[in-house]
């Protein structure tokens, strides 16, 4: 099977799958009727630069990387949802705790706005820091981020 053909399968295994290893892909592979070894796997994850996100039901999953055609407000509000705990802000700063292993995913995302108000985001394993260009542009994203957390 050609590589294409089995990155397809993996994606539609992704789709439908809470996938937390490698070595479920390759189970998910093989029930399909495709044999492969977790070192193709692992290349292929690596290839498709797969994520891993934190799952509903706790530990962490594989999924697809944001495609750069997705609407990233939808997609910041649905991650914001599922793991915001707490917000804090000073003059051009936003402090965010977020659920481990989600602050890399939200600071990608607060930076792919292309915001005015936004300097730039950068984060830990479970919080996000924002710097902001002015204070307006703190009171901007404090209410951007309350719109989303509303939905």
């Amino acid at each position: 099977m050609k590589k294409s053909e089995r990155q397809k399968h993996i994606q539609e295994i992704l789709l439908k799958n809470d996938v937390q290893k490698q070595e479920d892909l390759v189970t998910f592979l093989r029930e399909s009727g495709i044999e492969v070894t977790q070192a193709t796997v692992s290349r292929d994850i690596r290839d498709m630069q797969l994520v891993k996100l934190p799952s509903k039901n706790g530990g962490y999953h594989y999924a697809l990387p944001p495609k750069k055609d997705e609407n990233i407000k939808l997609k910041l509000a649905n991650t914001l949802q599922q793991s915001m705990k707490k917000l804090t802000s000073s003059a051009t700063f936003i402090f965010l705790s977020v659920q481990p292993g989600s602050g890399p995913a939200i600071a990608s995302l607060l930076n792919q706005l292309n915001s005015t108000d936004i300097l730039g985001a950068i984060s830990d394993d479970g919080s996000v820091l924002v710097v902001t260009t002015s204070v307006e542009g703190v009171a901007n994203l404090k209410q951007l981020i309350s719109d989303m957390l509303a939905n």
